[in-house]
């Protein structure tokens, strides 16, 4: 009975040396291959640990990479099934040296039971930390530098490790190393080739732009290509240097981003933001569960999952920012896209110190523009960013815009950022509600009238298109006007000249039109209430927002845009927690508009 369980326990151990060895010779030929070229790093680590955490029959493999702003971080992980707790993306920090006082990091560390009262309390915490109760660690380490650690682990029973298996699993780290190290410095010298191309090309756009605006868009634009970034904007310092301002807003897929969706940042006052000025370093921000910095700026400035913002530095002063968002969750921002960032900024900053006329008057724009901003555009939802997106791109053109719409809706929003957008943001802008003027008034509001035209006309009046000449004139409420003004606003339309009530005089009309109506235009021609003729001439550029019924993703944006308008009244502070936010508007219909859902 003895000698049968002594053959079964060698040919247990049998098959288990040969399925180690067919592990090994997987991981190596992973190597080989590759050797000429440069290995896929991510890939070959994590089919490392795939291969090692199912030979070693563990609940948990993972890799420790030693993280440059210190502490130890979980990379690439193995786990048996669904049921073991993850613990990729961890961030553990520890002080590196004090830990090196305590364990040799070189040589592995095997923890049977990491309960044990005997084990040292850091050593226990580290254990805690990744969740495991029986730990085998196996340094990656070249010559005598450790760039890294495998960890086994078994998550809730204990588990003896042999001595055959650690001297094997220090084999195949010590051949992983030697890859490892090859790849990073192959990977290096790419990434800095990489990086000295990209900055040539943003110095060549740089130094052959002469408008700094549209430079600066240019930039931000190839910044998102490479950063591979979902949005991009520039900060810029007001002449107070207590508000960071932002301009430049520009997206993925190369449209111009809501302008008016992040607030100008009050620093004085604000720690968390001063900081940033002070420390004068780039800003990693990957998730907003990282620190209550992160969660600041990720959930009350940018509305995103991940950002860097890297400053624009001048003569040791730091005078603004770029800064890039993922509205995702990713992985952990790496040090090259921070050294590509800060290169970014730092071709920036000339561009800055060398035209700084042009970058003052980018500036003042952009605080006119938030000083005029009473409400903003809030939302990322598809379909009204696509109709920013629409508004955006008709701005500069002298096209008539239709804006259809429920009431609510923001269409007075959209035709102000049309208008700020536009080469006329400077010219006059001129607003009149049809529905809200008695017909026989309407064309003399319109079009003025002559000294005499009717009783009570005691004086000549310009009326609003006169009013708006070289600008921009909004008519809200297009549906309700007489059909005799319609005729005299079809032929300013058609031929740009009107005459006044009561005049003969033509008069010249160099007037933007951008018209709004929530009726139904097509229904209103069908009863004869509307010119066909009219709405054709208007519905040159449709552009139709959305109800908040089809925009649920927006309420949370929204209802934290009113908490801090009524803060900000009430001069009181006002808070809700985001799970709580996300949970009272799911319960809240999506019935009526952004105006009628503030009220409750």
């Amino acid at each position: 009975m003895m000698t049968e369980t002594k053959q079964t326990a060698e040919i247990l151990s049998l098959e288990r040396k040969i399925k180690m060895h067919e592990a090994r010779e997987r991981i190596f030929n992973r190597i080989n291959p590759e050797a000429k070229t440069a290995i896929n790093l991510d890939r070959f680590l994590q089919a490392t640990v795939n291969e090692l955490g199912k030979m070693m029959e563990v609940d948990r493999c993972d890799v420790m990479i030693l993280a440059s702003e210190g502490g130890l971080r979980i990379n690439y992980e193995y786990r048996a099934d669904e049921s073991i707790p993850s613990s990729i993306g961890l961030q553990i920090p520890f002080d590196l040296p004090q830990l090196r006082s305590i364990v040799d990091l070189k040589r592995p560390i095997a923890i049977d039971d990491t309960t044990a009262s005997t084990l040292n309390p850091i050593v226990r915490l580290l254990a805690q930390t990744i969740k495991t109760r029986s730990l085998l660690v196996v340094p990656i380490a070249l010559k005598t530098q450790v760039v890294g650690m495998f960890g086994f682990h078994h998550c809730h029973k204990q588990r003896h490790w042999t001595e055959e298996e650690i001297a094997f699993l220090q084999e195949v780290a010590q051949q992983i190393a030697v890859g490892y190290e090859y790849t990073k410095i192959y990977t290096e010298k790419e990434k800095e080739a990489e990086i000295t191309k990209a900055l040539l090309g943003i110095a060549t756009d740089i130094n052959t732009q002469t408008d700094f605006a549209k430079m600066a868009s240019t930039v931000v634009d190839r910044s998102i290509d490479l950063l591979r970034a979902d949005l991009g904007c520039l900060g810029l310092l007001d002449s107070t240097g207590k508000y960071l301002h932002f301009d430049t807003f520009r997206t993925a897929y190369g449209l111009g981003w809501n302008e008016v969706a992040i607030n100008p940042l009050l620093i004085t006052g604000n720690e968390i933001v001063r900081e940033f000025f002070d420390k004068k370093r780039a800003l990693k921000l990957d998730s907003p569960e990282q620190n209550q910095i992160a969660y600041y700026y990720l959930n009350k400035v940018f509305n995103g999952q991940s950002a860097l913002v890297v400053p624009i530095i001048i003569k040791d002063k730091v005078l603004g920012c770029l800064a890039f968002v993922w509205l995702n969750a990713r992985q952990p921002l790496t040090d090259y896209e921070v050294e590509l960032a800060e290169g970014i900024a730092n071709q920036l900053s000339i561009a800055v110190e060398r035209d700084k006329l042009t970058a003052e008057v980018l500036r003042l724009r952009r605080e006119l523009g938030d000083a005029r901003a009473g409400e903003k555009l809030i939302g990322r939802s598809e379909k009204f960013v696509r109709c920013i997106e629409m508004a955006l791109y008709v701005a500069d053109n002298y096209t008539t815009v239709l804006l259809q719409g429920e009431s609510g809706t923001g269409k007075e929003l959209i035709a102000d950022l049309i208008r700020f957008n536009s080469s006329r943001h400077d010219k006059p802008y001129v607003k009149i509600n049809c529905g809200a003027i008695p017909e026989s008034l309407l064309e003399t509001e319109l079009f003025g009238h002559e000294k005499g035209a009717f009783t009570d006309a005691r004086a000549r009046r310009i009326g609003k298109f006169e009013e708006a000449s070289g600008g921009t004139l909004f008519l809200d409420e297009i549906g309700e006007m007489s059909l005799g003004a319609q005729v005299k606003l079809l032929r300013v339309l058609q031929d740009g000249e009107f005459t006044r009530v009561g005049g003969n005089e033509v008069i010249k009309a160099d007037v933007r039109v951008i018209a709004a109506t929530n009726s139904n235009l097509s229904e209103a021609i069908e009863k004869g209430r509307f010119r066909r003729d009219l709405y054709y001439r208007l519905n040159i550029y449709p552009i139709t927002l959305p109800p908040l019924r089809e925009r649920q993703d927006d309420i949370p944006l929204l209802a934290l845009h009113f908490l801090e308008m009524y803060r900000k009244k009430s001069g009181k502070y006002i808070s809700i927690s985001r799970p709580r936010l996300c949970s009272c508007s799911r319960a809240i219909p999506g019935r009526g508009t952004s105006e009628s859902w503030k009220m409750q």
